[in-house]
């Protein structure tokens, strides 16, 4: 980060940098792991030199300022030319984490391509800007990997070029970091809250588990906590999906004296470079170090810190695999993708600019509705919905453009009677949420069609109780398996969870409290209550009929990749966590 900016750039992106300069201003991106490639790609508003006037809108409350790109690779004027077009074009579809998973199973892959060209191209009257949104809905429509990217802070937090962290302690010796990312195609929707875990050893140095973005806040907030580069002993990878190792490298360029410790099974695609990806990964001759399924055989065991690691081979040629820790002296579960838990307000950092914005612009319930931008109860709903959206994929509460319940046209007629535009696409809001039970809604039966009318404006369940189900977790413990790690892959080897989830129970009784990588952290937790919500994956979705009927989408997509071989059916072997 020491050589962001280049100081022979202009301080701004704005009207136009030279070409070498855009680097410095293009968004951060990476792909994604395989259950989330399936959500959709591309990311935020596009900066006004890389795209169209006509989609080259801040979709902000206030102007902003880009955020700038890796200096390991990952931006470059080719990503800079690329995403915007691809968020041009995904942005039309609005609430399109569903994308994807309807394409597929409605069949229509080759129809939706030319729809959403269609509409890019409407949006893009200039030739250039046209070919860019052709590429960008091409992409849209047939790239199995997606992009991840930062949103573009705004500055209203306070003319920073970087996203915002928010660092807190969470016991003596542990110290969490929050940052976010946002879902592509959504550059005002939905922001996921992702967290770097930093453990004190008994020896006094520090293990850093999941690295986030080493931005100069982010890096002066660790030094504020009293640690040096010195200090840093391990600085671990606990899992092989993209969001959480993507920064590895930075921090092993900015510690050198740390050892570096990755998931075993790491991998890259289409190309298999495994964790040196050129550019992007880790420099050649890094030394990495594999993490051991015998935690005894881990250096940071006999310094305070335990582990357990599991292992599922789900589908051909990828593995769910993740390390989940145990910090003995705060008696705290630290995990990554295991557990979420959800609190009825956002996390803080959602409510930093730009992420704040993307809660207002899905705090209505539709595009003509007025709404309280200065509220709490205005931006608590912006979050419980776009959370919904994240976890239950494509909500039976949610009427939307994706998924082929609301038209276009329709939707853009309403754009024009939006009484606040200022939230976001000029008015442009593709959903429209039912905000409590209709009287004829059947709560209980699962949604098997995916066809389009599948769902009518008449009988939905409400949002609001939705998010009752969710946030309940399994057996009221709070705590749950994100659905799509829980249905697509876990529950590949109900046997190998159920083992896994005991051992944990077992061999961490004193637990206090939980830190996952996503959402609301720390969480107070016992081990019986991690252990539940962890075996449940084995007997199927959590909760009450009506919470697995919410889940409908996401079953679908599970069934129909089960049946065409896409991901393996449940079978005893498939998953392993015992040391050999």
């Amino acid at each position: 980060p020491g050589s962001w900016p280049d100081p022979a750039c202009p301080a701004s992106p704005q009207p136009a940098p030279p070409r070498r300069c855009r680097r410095h201003w293009a968004t951060p991106g990476s792909g994604t792991s395989m259950a989330q490639a399936f959500l959709a790609v591309g990311a935020g508003p596009p900066p006004p030199w890389a795209a169209p006037a006509a989609v080259a809108v801040s979709a902000r409350l206030e102007p902003h300022a880009a955020a700038p790109a890796s200096t390991s690779g990952g931006g470059g004027p080719a990503r800079a030319a690329s995403a915007p077009a691809v968020a041009a074009a995904v942005t039309t579809a609005g609430c399109s984490a569903l994308v994807a998973a309807v394409v597929v199973l409605r069949g229509h892959r080759r129809r939706r391509g030319r729809s959403v060209a269609k509409v890019a191209v409407a949006a893009a009257p200039s030739s250039p800007g046209r070919r860019e949104a052709l590429v960008g809905a091409g992409a849209a429509a047939a790239v199995p990997i997606a992009v991840l990217q930062m949103p573009a802070p705004s500055s209203a937090a306070g003319g920073s070029a970087f996203p915002p962290t928010v660092a807190r302690a969470a016991g003596d010796g542990l110290f969490m970091f929050d940052q976010a990312y946002g879902i592509p195609g959504l550059g005002v929707g939905a922001n996921i809250p992702i967290r770097m875990t930093v453990m004190r050893l008994d020896d006094g140095g520090y293990m850093i588990y999941n690295p986030c973005n080493p931005t100069p806040e982010c890096v002066q907030q660790l030094k504020d906590f009293g640690v040096s580069e010195g200090d840093v002993r391990y600085i671990v990878l606990g899992t092989i999906a993209i969001e959480h190792k993507y920064y590895g490298p930075k921090w092993a360029k900015m510690f050198p004296k740390a050892e570096v410790w990755i998931s075993p099974r790491t991998f890259s695609w289409p190309i298999d470079f495994g964790a040196y990806v050129p550019g992007v990964g880790f420099a050649p001759g890094t030394e990495l170090k594999k993490i051991p399924r015998d935690a005894s055989q881990a250096p940071w065991h006999t310094q305070g810190v335990d582990h357990l690691q599991i292992t599922m081979d789900y589908a051909p040629r990828t593995v769910f695999e993740e390390t989940v820790m145990y910090h003995k002296s705060t008696g705290t579960f630290v995990c990554t993708d295991m557990l979420i838990g959800l609190s009825d307000d956002p996390p803080e950092i959602l409510t930093k600019s730009p992420y704040l914005e993307g809660l207002l612009w899905f705090s209505r319930d539709n595009a003509t509705e007025n709404v309280d931008t200065g509220s709490e109860a205005t931006i608590r709903d912006g979050y419980q919905k776009s959370t919904l959206l994240l976890n239950n994929i494509n909500p039976r509460s949610l009427l939307s453009v994706a998924a082929g319940d609301l038209t276009v046209p329709d939707q853009l007629g309403l754009a024009f009677k939006s009484p606040q535009p200022q939230l976001g696409y000029f008015g442009w809001y593709p959903c429209n949420w039912q905000a409590t039970d209709s009287p004829c809604a059947q709560l209980e039966q699962r949604q098997t069609s995916t066809a389009k009318g599948s769902k009518s404006f008449e009988c939905r369940p409400g949002w609001r109780g939705e998010w009752a189900r969710l946030a309940a977790g399994v057996e009221s413990t709070g705590f749950q398996v994100p659905s799509f790690v829980s249905e697509l892959q876990l529950s590949r080897d109900p046997e190998a969870v159920t083992g896994f989830a005991e051992e944990i129970a077992r061999r961490w009784p004193d637990m206090k409290q939980a830190v996952p990588s996503h959402f609301t952290a720390p969480l107070p937790a016992t081990a019986d209550n991690v252990r539940k919500a962890i075996s449940q994956v084995a007997k199927g979705p959590p909760g009450t009929e009506a919470r697995a009927a919410d889940l409908s989408a996401i079953l679908n997509f599970r069934d129909y990749l089960e049946k065409n071989d896409l991901i393996y059916k449940p079978q005893a072997g498939r998953g392993q966590w015992r040391a050999v």
